[in-house]
């Protein structure tokens, strides 16, 4: 098995308590899925969001969601790359729930009425594990007194020793992909002046109720930007921002098509998140194309479709 489960003795949103191992799942040949019923899956809707500002500070309203704009292309993703500011956290807790818990708060939404409160993190770790192979995951539960389930996302050693590894190069292309969003966005240079620099700190995170069969869920995910004059529930009008590697080659184009674009799906399905936008780059991080909604893609069979920048 490459995955485990850890439950944590005691209840607490700062997580000071100790774990033990309470489940492993085990991996089977993938065609031992196929045909398999997929289970009933409630469409995902906003019941509260929050904002982060560059200094982490939460605010219970969408100021750090942004609007999309088609970015000017070419784009040099490179730009400004000195002066970025990577995101601070707790390496031992990556994605604290205590926000997620004071946002649900805010709008009166009680932790109680869902089985299980997480971020989406965990659930894309889960339902990709038959066609991800290659990373094992880990993920906290704890349970509450109340009898809610909290699903912590915790990192495995193998993920804290490719973080301490990271080299300059892939810190440059982790970058792109906060420099991207930055320039798909109204606060990107609307006039064509400087930008400020890129504060990978600033966020915005929607709240999600869903349901797989009879279990109840209160997701959260970060959104990157949303489309203007939606309309319709929040969600409709939001924009997933994606930067990848330009297809030099068929063997890139079905890497892409079988890796890549899967977990793109993924993601923005869970999330009810209707629009994904991809920037292709060069070896240099330049982007001079874009993609289209990943609803086209799907049922175009997983063709991708490409718009010219």
């Amino acid at each position: 098995s490459i995955s485990h489960t850890w439950q944590r003795q005691g209840c607490g949103l700062a997580r000071t308590g100790t774990y033990m191992q309470v489940a492993a799942l085990p991996l089977h040949p993938t065609a031992t899925y196929v045909g398999k019923g997929f289970p009933k899956f409630g469409q995902p809707r906003e019941i509260a969001h929050f904002s982060r500002d560059a200094s982490r500070r939460v605010r219970f309203d969408k100021s750090g969601l942004g609007a999309y704009r088609t970015p000017r292309l070419p784009a040099a993703l490179d730009v400004g790359f000195e002066s970025y500011v990577p995101k601070s956290h707790d390496p031992n807790e990556p994605a604290p729930l205590g926000d997620v818990v004071a946002a649900l708060s805010h709008k009166g939404v009680r932790t109680t009425d869902a089985h299980i409160l997480t971020y989406r993190n965990n659930l894309n770790k889960i339902f990709g594990t038959v066609y991800n192979r290659k990373d094992d995951w880990e993920v906290g539960v704890e349970r509450c007194a109340d009898g809610t389930v909290l699903l912590h996302v915790m990192d495995t050693e193998r993920k804290r020793a490719e973080e301490a590894r990271r080299d300059e190069r892939q810190q440059r292309m982790s970058y792109w992909g906060y420099k991207f969003e930055q320039l798909s966005t109204l606060d990107g240079g609307e006039d064509g002046g400087p930008l400020p620099p890129v504060n990978a700190n600033e966020e915005f995170c929607s709240i999600v109720q869903l349901s797989i069969d009879r279990t109840k869920l209160f997701m959260a995910a970060e959104i990157d930007c949303a489309a203007t004059g939606g309309g319709g529930a929040p969600a409709a009008g939001y924009v997933e921002l994606k930067t990848s590697k330009r297809h030099a080659s068929p063997r890139d184009e079905e890497s892409f098509q079988r890796h890549k674009l899967f977990k793109y799906w993924l993601q923005s399905f869970l999330a009810g998140v209707p629009t994904v936008l991809v920037g292709f780059r060069d070896e240099r991080g330049t982007v001079r194309r874009d993609c289209a909604r990943w609803r086209e893609i799907a049922r175009d069979g997983g063709r991708l479709r490409e718009m010219a920048g």
